[in-house]
């Protein structure tokens, strides 16, 4: 029974409940901040400088900032835990610390797109909630949002300068002043999806961060679609090209049978009239002394016909250049068609 399991849970060799490894770590203004562990973790510790810890306003502020913080229960808020006195310190505020880096200092390590949206989503859940609360940060910049090694969450901090209702006119606590100083941070972030809502953002545009979720959804949605959008332009393109392709060869081919018939109805006709010409030859009488006139007449008759024939054949070349293989393919055709013709009766005709 006095054996104790190897699987048991192990405490920290430093699990006392006093402070210790307290260890100066920067200073602000009026305010001088600490590390320090207890029960084997780490915390951080906000305390008055010296010369101004028995100042009654310092003293009215640090509670108001504890009073703030305290009451702020967001996995993106830096924790406040309590305000006592440290020996050697005086009167802190204990809050949570955070392993990690400041977002100027983050930005510098080109963090990926996805980091940075997710990022500038969990600046605005930790706005949303204090809004909600009716508080306003009043102070957000690169070196008041942290980021944390392990997993690159944000966790916003120092609200020094934060205030309610009660405490402050609605001017001075009026959402505005976040949701601007976050327009000023989206540049740096580099999203350029997000370039003209953080411009609107700047100016005021936005009313709340509902309103400001909303804007950048619909960008995001915008974007989203937009693949979806080119393809189906490139399809109604495509679509189009290849219509206006098929009408083209369609015209052409119309154009080409209109012109087919052209000569085929004219051939047809020249072939009617040679044959009325041949059969008046036949009727003739040599032996008539008008037979030469009749005879003369006929043959200009013939020779008007193929004037005739050859207007109609320019005409139909003149639509095609002289370098378009249609004009060539046109003229084999007439020419094929008139020797057809010559050969069947234009013989009978002058022999």
């Amino acid at each position: 029974m006095d054996d104790i399991s190897s699987s048991a849970f192990i405490p920290p060799t430093d699990f006392s409940a006093e402070w210790s490894n307290i260890t100066p770590a920067h200073q602000h203004s009026h305010t001088l901040v600490y590390t320090a562990t207890r029960y084997g973790r780490r915390y951080l510790l906000k305390a008055i400088a010296p010369k101004y810890a028995s100042l009654t306003d310092h003293m009215m502020q640090q509670e108001q900032e504890f009073q703030v913080g305290v009451q702020l229960v967001h996995p993106n808020i830096a924790a406040t835990y309590s305000l006592e006195t440290v020996k050697g310190i005086g009167r802190c505020i204990v809050q949570e610390w955070i392993d990690g880096t400041t977002l100027g200092e983050w930005l510098q390590t080109t963090p990926t797109t996805y980091s940075r949206m997710r990022v500038l989503e969990q600046l605005m859940d930790a706005l949303e909630y204090i809004h909600g609360l009716q508080l306003v940060h009043r102070d957000l910049k690169c070196d008041n949002i942290l980021i944390t090694r392990n997993g690159n969450n944000v966790k916003l901090i120092d609200f020094g300068l934060s205030a309610t209702d009660a405490t402050v006119s609605p001017v001075s606590n009026d959402q505005q002043m976040d949701i601007k100083a976050l327009g000023h941070l989206m540049p740096l972030l580099h999203l350029p999806l997000y370039a003209a809502v953080g411009k609107r953002c700047r100016k005021g545009k936005y009313n709340n961060i509902a309103a400001l979720r909303k804007a950048i959804a619909l960008r995001q949605k915008l974007y989203n679609l937009f693949p979806l959008l080119i393809s189906i332009v490139l399809f109604v393109i495509a679509l189009s090209f290849f219509y206006f392709t098929v009408e083209k060869r369609n015209a052409e081919k119309r154009q080409w049978q209109e012109i087919y018939t052209t000569i085929e109805t004219h051939i047809a006709q020249e072939r009617e009239l040679i044959v009325q010409l041949i059969e008046k030859q036949d009727e003739l009488d040599k032996q008539n002394p008008n037979y030469l006139l009749e005879h003369a007449a006929i043959i200009n008759g013939f020779t008007e016909m193929r004037k005739s024939r050859w207007a109609i054949r320019d005409s139909l070349m003149q639509r095609y250049a002289e370098d378009d293989p249609r004009r060539q393919t046109l003229w084999q055709l007439w020419v094929k068609r008139e020797a057809d013709l010559d050969n069947e009766l234009y013989k009978q005709l002058l022999d």
